[in-house]
């Protein structure tokens, strides 16, 4: 189920217009950019054109009660993780839904969509992104639901 999770990662944004659920006023800027080009990348299963938006040195955690552990720390771990799982769920999709910006961090519920044993199913996360020049530098994870 970790692939199924780095689903509600990655990201991290640019969802098809009827997968937004973003309300008139919701935050623009830079990170909610950044953060839907990534999507947009994830969505069109281009882990190359996702990278762009990482550090190179970019982690991923995840946040279970009160640990948290380390999924990966680097772009080329997180690139080589979403080839496989992009092979292993080719049918995979994702959204960000009531996204908020607090500066250098992004919030956001994300909601990956996919098929396994025939049946389609979902989940959802809450995903926060750190940001760093312009990049994703950490992102954490919550319990999918």
């Amino acid at each position: 189920m970790r692939m199924v999770t780095l689903a509600a990662i990655l990201v991290a944004a640019a969802c098809a217009p009827d997968a937004e659920r973003n309300e008139p006023g919701d935050p623009s800027g830079p990170q909610v950019e950044a953060v839907k080009g990534l999507m947009a990348a994830f969505n069109k299963h281009d882990a190359a054109a996702m990278r762009r938006y990482w550090h190179d040195d970019v982690a991923w955690l995840e946040i279970n009660g009160t640990q948290s552990s380390v999924v990966t720390d680097s772009a080329e771990q997180l690139y080589q993780e979403l080839v496989v799982y992009f092979e292993n769920y080719p049918e995979v999709s994702s959204s960000l839904e009531s996204i908020s910006v607090n500066g250098d961090y992004l919030t956001a519920i994300e909601r990956p969509v996919w098929v396994e044993g025939g049946e389609e199913k979902s989940q959802s996360s809450i995903v926060v992104y750190e940001f760093d020049d312009g990049k994703v530098k950490r992102f954490w994870y919550y319990p999918p639901q």
